[in-house]
């Protein structure tokens, strides 16, 4: 579906001379990810709408989102499916936090963070073979990915201190980020190794 749309999008460029023909690739490419991403954003913000989590909302935007960027890991193997992933993903930490606002304050979670934490720092970013990364933009990721890490910390540390439930979506979100990160990590070893055996 969105492969379709974004095909639609460059050929109405492509005929109105705002692309060229020879970028046709690249520009459906890009409308693909930007309707995807779009498209996750808007079933997000209705799912908080519905559910009156607006809060968990921003959080989501300003801790999962940006974390994810660069940290890279598990991607799905088409807009379909990542859309699909993102949303149910996104319903069960509503979920979550409706089910247990006080998860801050739980003392095993907050050491599942802080080991979920430590990955982070030893792995990002995890490169994605639809989207390598220079050795550049590899040691850049990396740095960005620490300081984010370092201050999404403290930013839970500070929510924990003032007892600010919020604190509970920012929890998530960092696991959420780090286990998608360490799956993709384990897609690309078990790769590697598949790739060594042939």
């Amino acid at each position: 579906m969105f492969r379709y749309i974004a095909e639609d999008i460059a050929f109405l460029l492509i005929k109105n001379k705002i692309v060229d023909i020879e970028k046709r690739d690249e520009c459906v490419y890009g409308a693909e990810v930007l309707l995807l991403n779009l498209s996750n954003i808007l079933t997000a913000l209705i799912i908080s709408i519905l559910s009156k989590t607006m809060l968990h909302f921003a959080t989501f935007m300003l801790i999962f989102v940006p974390l994810r960027i660069f940290i890279g890991g598990f991607h799905a193997k088409t807009s379909e499916s990542c859309y699909l992933i993102t949303s149910i993903t996104y319903a069960l930490t509503v979920i979550c936090v409706k089910l247990m606002p006080e998860l801050y304050s739980n003392i095993s979670a907050i050491i599942t963070l802080a080991i979920l934490i430590i990955p982070i720092i030893l792995f990002a970013p995890v490169e994605h073979k639809n989207n390598p990364l220079t050795s550049d933009e590899c040691k850049r990721n990396r740095i960005i990915s620490i300081i984010l890490t370092a201050f999404d910390s403290l930013i839970f540390i500070a929510l924990f201190i003032l007892s600010i439930s919020t604190a509970t979506s920012v929890m998530i979100f960092m696991a959420v980020d780090s286990v998608l990160m360490l799956i993709g990590l384990l897609m690309n070893r078990t790769q590697k190794s598949k790739n060594m055996e042939e």
